[in-house]
């Protein structure tokens, strides 16, 4: 953990998959379980390509050359073809799987005690580029909600992290447009770190799993999990 001297934030946006819930696994069970339920069943190879997809797309998707429908529509296109299957099969299949991924809220060790600590000093917020569906309803299922001060979902608001516009959005619907007062915290170096520095907003790089990539820009405190986020904003 770097610059252990912390500002003195008033808000802290939270990124929702792979900082408050475990999506890695929430996403794993609602593809296992919607290809069983197709009579698709896959393997593992099948899934990590069905991973190699959606990423591709949804990188597309914060350089905004694609909006959200699409995002949906081409991945499992894309996945159905590999399948050999029709690719016309995909909106089906979308379907189903955005229906079982609303429903894995898997928490995150430590995040439902943080964010109860954590409001005790600051207001929180969510920023995520996830859809509504599967974000509200993850949400109503967490427990996080009565310590959240905003929502803010892409489909929603029609701009996304990483652009300026998206936290524009936010400190104007939250009232306090000092961006001093903000703190971003998220596990993508392309979305949630990258999308601070762009709206000029501190960063804190929440490694959930304890390992390290290389950042091309630097966020302003990095973390592994929730005893040393709390360490420090909570000192």
């Amino acid at each position: 953990m770097q610059h252990t001297t912390i500002r003195p934030y008033r808000y802290l946006l939270f990124d929702i998959d792979n900082t408050l819930l475990d999506f890695s696994a929430g996403e794993r069970a609602a593809l296992f379980q919607t290809m069983q339920e197709m009579n698709l069943p896959i393997q593992e190879p099948d899934y990590r390509m069905y991973l190699s997809i959606n990423q591709s797309v949804w990188s597309k998707f914060e350089a905004g050359l694609l909006d959200s429908k699409a995002v949906q529509r081409l991945r499992f296109e894309e996945f159905a073809a590999y399948l050999h299957r029709d690719p016309a099969e995909g909106p089906a299949l979308n379907e189903r799987y955005v229906e079982n991924l609303s429903r894995q809220a898997i928490l995150l060790d430590g995040a439902l005690d943080a964010l109860r600590q954590l409001s005790r000093r600051y207001r929180l917020a969510v920023v995520t580029n996830g859809l509504t569906l599967v974000q509200r309803e993850r949400l109503e299922r967490s427990g996080f909600l009565p310590f959240l001060a905003g929502v803010f979902i892409s489909q929603e608001m029609g701009v996304q992290k990483p652009s300026r516009e998206y936290f524009d959005y936010v400190l104007n619907a939250l009232g306090d447009l000092d961006r001093t007062q903000y703190l971003v915290i998220g596990d993508s170096l392309s979305a949630d770190i990258q999308g601070g520095v762009n709206a000029e907003i501190d960063t804190c790089w929440f490694l959930k799993d304890g390992s390290a990539q290389s950042a091309s820009e630097l966020p302003t405190y990095t973390v592994h999990g929730y005893p040393e986020l709390l360490r420090l904003l909570m000192p």
